[in-house]
C-alpha cells in the first residue's frame, strides 16, 4: 500500500515538475504578463523595424519562411505536433482598426497585425507562436531569443535575454526530473527537516510558556 502511495505521489511530482519547465504548455499562461513587461522594456533599448506597411510586413515574413532556421524550428515543431505540417508559411493579415488594445495576435495558423503592430519584434513574436509555442513560457522564450537573433541581430538578443533574466523569466535549458530513488530520498529528508523544525518550534514555546507561568510558592 505505502509503495502504491509512493509511486503515485512521484507520478504527481512528475507532471507538477514537467508543468513548472515550461509553465503555460499545459496549465495556465503565468508568465504572460511578466514576459510582457520584458519586452516593453527590451523595446524601448532598441531601434525596431517599422514596416511601412501590411505588404511589407508579408513579405519580410516570406523572407523568414525561406530561412534555415525557420525550416529548422519549423520541422521541430511537426516533431512535437504533426498538425504543424500544414501551417509552416503563417498567413499575415490585417488588425480591424476597431481593436486599439493589441499589437498583434495569432491562432497558430494566421498572425493578425494591428497598425501599432507593424515592426518586426511584434511579428517575430507571433510568428514564435505559431511554431508550436502558443503560451509565454520557456520555448517559447527559447525560441523566440532563437528568431531575435537570426532576424534582428546579436545585440538584441543579448538586450532581450537578460531582461527575461531580470523578470526571473528561465530561457536555458529545462531542469531534469529526480528519479524514483532520488525522489524518495529528497521527500524524506524533507520530511525529517519539517520534523525536526516543528520539534524545535514547540520547545521553544514550550520555554517562553514555562518562563512565563511561575510555579506558586
Amino acid at each position: 500500500m505505502s509503495a502504491n502511495y509512493d509511486k503515485l505521489e512521484y507520478a504527481t511530482y512528475l507532471l507538477k515538475h514537467e508543468q513548472k519547465q515550461n509553465r503555460g504548455e499545459k496549465c495556465k499562461d503565468s508568465e504572460r504578463l511578466k514576459t510582457y513587461r520584458a519586452e516593453w522594456m527590451f523595446q524601448r533599448q532598441i531601434q525596431d523595424v517599422e514596416f511601412a506597411d501590411l505588404k511589407e510586413a508579408q513579405k519580410f515574413a516570406k523572407k523568414i519562411y525561406k530561412s534555415k532556421t525557420w525550416q529548422k524550428l519549423w520541422k521541430e515543431s511537426v516533431e512535437n505536433n504533426v498538425a504543424k505540417l500544414f501551417d509552416s508559411n503563417p498567413q499575415v493579415v490585417a488588425m480591424s482598426k476597431r481593436n486599439k488594445k493589441l499589437s498583434g495576435f495569432t491562432n497558430g495558423r494566421t498572425v493578425t497585425l494591428a497598425e501599432s503592430g507593424l515592426n518586426r519584434y511584434t511579428l517575430l513574436h507571433e510568428l514564435t507562436h505559431c511554431l508550436g509555442h502558443m503560451h509565454h513560457g520557456r520555448s517559447f522564450r527559447q525560441t523566440l531569443l532563437k528568431m531575435v537573433g537570426v532576424f534582428m541581430g546579436a545585440e538584441e538578443k543579448k538586450i532581450l535575454k537578460n531582461e527575461f533574466k531580470r523578470k526571473g523569466l528561465a530561457c536555458g535549458n529545462a531542469r531534469k526530473a529526480l528519479s524514483y530513488h532520488k525522489w524518495i530520498e529528497s521527500r524524506d529528508r524533507m520530511e525529517a527537516l519539517r520534523e525536526k523544525t516543528a520539534l524545535a518550534k514547540e520547545q521553544a514555546e514550550r520555554k517562553a510558556y514555562d518562563a512565563i507561568i511561575q510555579p506558586c510558592e
